[in-house]
């Protein structure tokens, strides 16, 4: 399982580049977080990447498509539970064992991601004591210490998502490579990197 924020998917480039991490690394399923697809050309860019892999994402809910899931039949299913504006929450099944998995991309907005917070802790309680994992881009730091330039503060925004995290009683997996996952591409003194992409399992996991 991977999730990718690829920050635009229209460009065959970017095509090639999601099926060249698939087959490096043998993903079954992934999440492809701000496509910028609109839904009419969303089967054509989904076989550009790979044929016969199934594809749901938030159309619906979002012009160009904000999330996008798509998982090999032949290796995995994937049921959807509930397709929202910020996240896909569903249920992936492999060799008999199946796990709960929500595809998240966090609004920039602050009221949207509270409502984010809340459909997070209600869902946690449909799913006590079963294995499940939250992956994508939460679009906040979690503590000053995940933010590299200016004055390191806990903002309201990093204690309501901590808070979210305590209730819905998820641990940060382990992370390798590259910690910080956004920049503002600047240099010198105005440079600022935060890690807001996350791979979150419960504690029972």
């Amino acid at each position: 399982v991977a999730c990718w924020n690829i920050r635009g998917l229209n460009d065959p480039i970017k095509h090639r580049e999601v099926k060249s991490l698939i087959l490096k690394f043998k993903i079954a399923c992934i999440g492809l977080l701000e496509t910028i697809v609109r839904d009419v050309n969303k089967d054509r860019v989904a076989r550009s990447i790979s044929r016969g892999w199934k594809i749901v994402a938030t159309h619906a809910q979002s012009l160009l498509g904000r999330i996008w899931v798509m998982w090999n039949p032949g290796v995995v299913q994937f049921m959807v539970l509930e397709i929202l504006h910020q996240a896909i929450h569903g249920k992936m099944v492999f060799q008999g064992a199946g796990i709960y998995i929500l595809f998240v991309y966090g609004s920039c907005d602050y009221i949207e991601r509270m409502e984010l917070w809340g459909n997070l802790i209600n869902h946690s309680r449909r799913y006590v004591g079963k294995p499940w994992v939250i992956l994508g881009n939460f679009n906040v730091s979690r503590w000053p210490t995940k933010y590299s330039g200016g004055r390191p503060v806990l903002s309201k925004a990093m204690e309501e998502f901590g808070e979210c995290i305590k209730k819905r009683e998820m641990e940060d997996l382990r992370q390798t490579w590259l910690f910080f996952s956004w920049s503002n591409k600047r240099a010198g003194q105005g440079a600022i990197a935060k890690k807001i992409d996350r791979v979150f399992g419960n504690w029972g996991l």
